[in-house]
């Protein structure tokens, strides 16, 4: 019986596979497993809980909300003590310079414009009065603009008439309820030009770039939680998408709501740690949506009179950079565009000097070398 039982467990063993096969993959155990190192421990528990923070929103509700005298039905809007969270200078200079020449590659909108409306942000909420531009002119604000106000050659007016169309910030007695204000779709896109600035920042002095004495680099240390709190990348992208939430639920979309979809999309793919599955794709997804309800899709020749030169231009942007991301996230998730050749109508934008191309334009300024910065030529070949 023992012989039997022996001559069992002999045939077994030798048809089961030997543990040294090559063909057997045998898990781990815990002493093959490396153990971590202090230093990489500490850099995943600080990029965890930076990762945390941006799930609060960084503002409270009532920075949002107007002074108690415009009553208890006042929508959510933007008020002096929320422009206070954008970067102050010098990081603000550089900021901006920064996300200048990123978007050098990426002129999906003009970019002087877009930093003319930035700075009277600041001086509105300072207490300035400057003119707070919400977007292109309409037909009677262009022909006050070019008979009227006597616009010098970079679009800008004289501080009189900014004076006159101007108006204090929330909260001062003598605010005109007519008088133009920033949105919150645009600051939200203000928000996200400034974390993709902070993004891609490069340090100017020794003291940011943290070398020691002798100029070798430093190793880089855990940020600090008083720079966590505001001014950075992940804090203004959560501001930026804060702010367009509150836009959503109390106003129709623009083109500035599209800009800071466009610009979050930008901020995502530059950080490289965010998902594309995750948060690229599904964005992307809802920008061709509101591209399509607004009418991007469609040329604005096809409405003769309802836009001027200057917002045409800017809707033929805005939806060919929509396409643009819609066939890159759908190159890198494996699935067919959403938009297909036969379905839009709108044509390729115009090449046109930024610096010159202003909302009070009423003709496109061909830039005097295609190959200048002020170009708009590297957009048109990415879309074709």
């Amino acid at each position: 019986m023992l012989t039997r039982t022996s001559a069992q467990d002999a045939l077994s063993s030798s048809i089961r596979p030997s543990i040294s096969s090559a063909g057997v993959k045998l898990e781990p155990t815990a002493a093959s497993i490396p153990p971590l190192s202090s230093s990489s421990l500490e850099s995943r528990v600080y990029a965890l809980a930076s990762g945390l923070r941006t799930l609060h929103p960084p503002a409270p509700y009532d920075i949002f909300l107007p002074p108690p005298s415009a009553g208890p039905s006042a929508l959510p809007q933007v008020t002096a003590a929320l422009v206070s969270y954008l970067p102050a200078e010098p990081e603000r200079s550089r900021y901006l310079k920064a996300f200048k020449e990123t978007m050098l590659l990426h002129p999906c909108f003009n970019v002087p414009n877009f930093q003319q409306r930035i700075a009277a942000i600041f001086t509105w909420a300072e207490g300035g009065s400057t003119s707070i531009s919400t977007g292109p002119l309409s037909k009677a604000e262009l022909a006050r603009e070019i008979f009227l106000s006597n616009p010098k050659a970079n679009g800008s007016s004289s501080k009189k008439d900014q004076g006159r169309s101007g108006g204090p910030p929330p909260g001062s007695g003598d605010a005109d309820k007519n008088a133009p204000k920033p949105t919150l779709s645009f600051f939200a896109s203000a928000c996200a030009a400034f974390s993709l600035g902070a993004l891609v920042a490069r340090p100017e002095d020794p003291e940011r770039t943290g070398s020691d004495a002798s100029g070798a680099p430093a190793a880089p240390q855990p940020p600090s939680s008083s720079s966590d709190s505001i001014g950075t990348s992940a804090t203004l992208f959560a501001l930026s998408e804060q702010a367009l939430q509150l836009f959503e639920k109390t106003a129709a979309y623009d083109l500035d709501s599209v800009m800071a979809m466009i610009l979050q999309v930008l901020c995502m793919l530059h950080e490289g740690q965010m998902s594309v599955a995750q948060n690229v794709f599904p964005l992307v997804g809802k920008m061709v949506n509101v591209a399509r309800m607004m009418g991007l899709a469609v040329d604005p020749d096809e409405f003769p009179g309802t836009y001027n030169l200057f917002e045409a231009e800017t809707r033929r942007r805005l939806w060919w950079d929509v396409v643009y991301y819609d066939l890159f996230v759908a190159d890198c998730m494996g699935h067919p565009p959403l938009i297909a050749d036969n379905t839009h109508t709108t044509r390729l934008p115009a090449d046109v000097d930024e610096e010159k191309f202003t909302p009070s334009s009423t003709s496109l300024p061909v830039p005097d070398n295609a190959d200048s910065d002020m170009s708009s030529a590297y957009f048109g070949l990415k879309c074709r």
